[in-house]
């Protein structure tokens, strides 16, 4: 049964998909306090909230999964993804199939039952579409499917804001275009470590047809400063307190400054310092969204 659960927590990627699925968390909650303000925590709703969790979680699932089963010849040829479970036939593709598509089903399902907003349900369920049916083949046709892929992961946050607010508000917007933007750095971050590994399989997920150059580091670092441009946007609407510049202002210097970094040296280490922090990044701020 351990080897089992392994399988198919490896199949749908459980702490990628834990992490990502979290940003809907702070959608949910800042959707609340801009409704509520200081009575947020009364309004507390523990069904929708775990409802937005969880169904987020399944769908996120059942993209990974679907992801794995169209990617499985391409992943055989890379180191890092050799080991995947379909590749090693761990999983039976027809398994995998079945295991997705109800996962899938049974996500969009959860956000119904828990009384989700229409407009929750219906992102949750173009999120899997774009994923799966639009990014994936994409990935071996051109770099810009990484713009593709960014648009399903930057909906969580804006599926938590919709679950609570059943219309498309600056809020909401501005939470997804954080997330989508925050993608470029931190993707582009990875691509860099393993380009020669995603040449195996022929992607080519750098900005730039040079790879690893100096053009691919000074886009890293244009999408780095609109994403700290955008980052602000709640204080120019009034969404947000001035003091999450205290928080937002260093955090966003500090992750400049490690593309910046990486422009000045192109090197593979400083694209590693670079992906550690993205991973600060997105948490740091809008955890200060909500404290402030």
């Amino acid at each position: 049964m351990k080897s089992v659960i392994k399988n198919y927590a490896d199949l749908v990627k459980f702490r990628l998909s834990s992490t990502v699925v979290a940003t809907s968390a702070f959608g949910y909650i800042l959707a609340l306090k801009y409704t509520y303000g200081e009575l947020w925590t009364d309004n507390f709703n523990w069904t929708l909230f775990l409802g937005v969790l969880f169904g987020g979680m399944l769908i996120v699932f059942a993209s990974n999964g679907l992801n794995q089963i169209i990617e499985k010849d391409n992943d055989g040829k890379m180191d890092r993804t050799a080991n995947r479970p379909i590749v090693e036939e761990r999983i039976s593709v027809k398994d995998a199939r079945i295991f997705c598509w109800v996962t899938g089903f049974l996500g969009l399902a959860i956000l119904v039952a828990c009384h989700a907003s229409f407009l929750a349900v219906l992102l949750g369920a173009i999120s899997l579409v774009v994923y799966v049916f639009i990014y994936t083949p994409m990935k071996q046709v051109s770099a810009l499917a990484v713009m593709v892929g960014a648009i399903p992961g930057a909906l969580p946050p804006l599926i938590g804001y919709s679950a609570v607010i059943p219309r498309l508000e600056e809020l909401g917007i501005i939470l997804f275009l954080i997330q989508f933007f925050w993608q470029f750095p931190h993707f582009w971050a990875i691509a860099w470590l393993l380009h020669d590994d995603y040449q195996k399989a022929g992607y080519w997920l750098l900005p730039s047809l040079g790879g690893r150059d100096k053009k691919s580091a000074y886009q890293i670092m244009i999408y780095t400063v609109i994403l700290i441009m955008v980052s602000m946007m709640p204080m120019i609407y009034a969404l947000a307190s001035i003091k999450v510049l205290v928080v937002i202002l260093p955090m966003g210097l500090y992750f400049l400054y490690k593309a910046y970094r990486l422009f000045k040296s192109l090197e593979i280490n400083d694209a590693r310092k670079l992906l550690y922090a993205s991973f600060l990044y997105t948490p740091v701020v809008f955890l200060s969204y909500i404290l402030f």
